[in-house]
């Protein structure tokens, strides 16, 4: 009876192990068969249409090209398919809804208004590797846009291309040669430091994959010191050159004008960017210019009433303290300004 035992178990006990590597088995397939499908992305913009400061945005003309592989796309045994399929994008939509698959359609998360595309094409080969081709033109959004240092900032620009279906289906990859061309059209900006980086997004309410491609802008500074800061400098040295006249009331009117010129100055400047709620280094300059100028007709309307009453001397005295303390004022006002913002 005993012996009885011991056989049923030298029996049972390969039976289990044999459904156990079964099933283990099974799941390793399952798990493999659930993995998600690598889309390969890549991003390349041709052309930047604009870069509106006022509104925060940026339109570019770029091409996207995404890569993946899927087995149910495969031509079956015995079918007769071409080598290379090509599908308009409306047409592989419909192709793909026939046979219930799913495929890694996509939005642009931060983008503004609609999306041009000037052609949207997808080729399948016999293997079921799909390529999808897309040339379009959009206006993005650029929230990060941060004004403080202008117009020596450097500015942070983003797209970013969110697929629809969850992560556990499809997951983006970065393909090589994303970036930005050669000739973009944008003659303010020097646009550089492209990077591509993959991410997740939960903005449907489940999590899926996020293509990011980013590059940094730095302004051509020729135009802000021609048109603006040479001028300046010029309005104020000829503001200096008035304190070596001794008629005051010319002075007086001298900084007045002056002082319009930089208010014309002010209101240039504003037009180039959106209303702020804090101040750039343009802005703090020019408010000292402001008080300056302004502190200039004060004292030389000063000097004047001294000169009325009889107190020429003393007069006198001031201006010779003015003549220097002007300069001194504006470097200290400079010296303070870099030290606020830097």
């Amino acid at each position: 009876m005993f012996s009885a035992h011991i056989n049923a178990c030298f029996l049972f006990f390969p039976r289990m192990l044999i459904v156990g590597i079964s099933l283990w088995m099974l799941s390793i397939s399952s798990a493999t068969a659930d993995e998600p499908i690598e889309v390969g992305a890549r991003l390349k913009i041709q052309q930047i249409t604009g870069i509106n400061q006022r509104e925060e945005n940026f339109g570019i003309v770029g091409t996207l090209i995404m890569q993946w592989h899927d087995p149910e796309l495969a031509a079956k045994p015995g079918e007769t398919v071409a080598p290379r399929r090509m599908f308009p994008h409306l047409t592989f939509v419909n192709y793909m809804m026939e046979r219930g698959l799913i495929w890694p359609a996509y939005s642009f998360y931060n983008v503004q208004g609609r999306v041009t595309y000037q052609n949207r094409l997808v080729v399948i080969d016999v293997n079921g590797n799909v390529d999808y081709i897309a040339r379009f033109t959009a206006k993005f959004q650029a929230p990060d846009f941060d004004f403080r240092h202008f117009p020596l900032d450097e500015q942070d620009f983003y797209i970013k291309l969110d697929l629809l279906p969850r992560v556990s289906r499809f997951v983006l990859t970065a393909l090589p040669g994303s970036g930005i061309g050669d000739a973009l059209g944008e003659e303010e900006w020097i646009l550089e430091h492209t990077e591509t980086r993959v991410t997740t997004h939960d903005e449907l309410g489940h999590t899926a994959s996020r293509f990011v491609l980013s590059f940094q802008g730095e302004r051509h500074l020729n135009y802000y010191l021609v048109r603006m800061l040479i001028p300046a400098t010029i309005i104020i040295l000829v503001s200096w050159f008035t304190f070596f006249l001794k008629d005051y009331t010319k002075r007086i009117d001298l900084a007045s004008g002056n002082l319009l010129l930089f208010i014309a100055f002010n209101f240039t400047v504003a037009n180039d960017l959106p209303r702020l709620g804090y101040l750039t280094l343009m802005d703090t300059f020019m408010l000292s210019t402001f008080a300056i100028t302004g502190l200039v007709v004060l004292v030389n309307v000063w000097l004047r009433r001294l000169q009325n009453h009889g107190k020429e001397v003393l007069a006198n005295k001031l201006d010779e303290f003015s003549v220097w303390g002007y300069p001194l004022t504006f470097a200290a006002a400079g010296l303070s300004i870099f030290i606020f913002f830097y």
